[in-house]
């Protein structure tokens, strides 16, 4: 399934935020991460990580399984703060969740020389990898554009999150064939068993 999960969101840390489906409708949210190897199949989908990676993860996971169980848990702990932040706004709760994450992905990292250019790079391909990826990529996001643009879709029961970056910035739906085209058959129907547009009483 999780490899089979639309990106809607505009960028991988929204995707990766919308890794839980209909966080509006309790009878219907499902969470795609039930495993590490959940976890690595999306991150694969997502491009965060190649094959040779993932097979890589895989393998480490196998041989620590606790290990792999404790690194899903952060995925999970980062992801919940950067749905807080994009959708109720920055408490310092969630800031801290996610700069601590900065910082420990900072410790697996180190400058080198690139191609005449400083760069940081993983010290080793470890089971926080994929998270410590996304980590950098949100905080980037974070900082480059408002808060208004990652915006929350029309439907309230769906729950994704998206980027938007229309024109006019006024993109209602993680999905307009999805989500915006339910809407307009609702609307629809609605009119069709009221077509006067006057209120009953039922």
């Amino acid at each position: 399934m999780e490899g089979e999960l639309e990106l809607r969101g505009g960028h991988i840390a929204v995707d990766f935020v919308n890794t839980v489906a209909w966080r509006g409708d309790s009878s219907r949210v499902v969470d795609h991460l039930q495993s590490y190897r959940d976890l690595v199949g999306w991150a694969i989908h997502a491009g965060v990580v190649d094959p040779a990676e993932a097979r890589h993860l895989l393998t480490q996971c196998a041989e620590s399984s606790a290990a792999a169980s404790r690194a899903l848990r952060d995925a999970k702990r980062i992801r919940e703060a950067l749905h807080s932040v994009w959708t109720v706004g920055a408490t310092a709760a969630e800031c801290d969740v996610i700069s601590d994450a900065f910082a420990r992905t900072a410790r697996r990292r180190h400058l080198r020389e690139c191609g005449g250019a400083v760069m940081w790079t993983e010290r080793e391909l470890t089971l926080h990898t994929p998270i410590d990826r996304i980590v950098v990529a949100a905080v980037d996001l974070w900082q480059s554009v408002t808060p208004e643009a990652i915006k929350a879709c029309g439907d309230a029961a769906c729950g994704w999150l998206f980027l938007d970056t229309s024109r006019r910035g006024n993109r209602r739906w993680c999905s307009t064939a999805d989500c915006g085209n339910r809407a307009r058959v609702r609307r629809h129907y609605e009119r069709s068993r009221n077509p006067s547009g006057v209120a009953t009483n039922t």
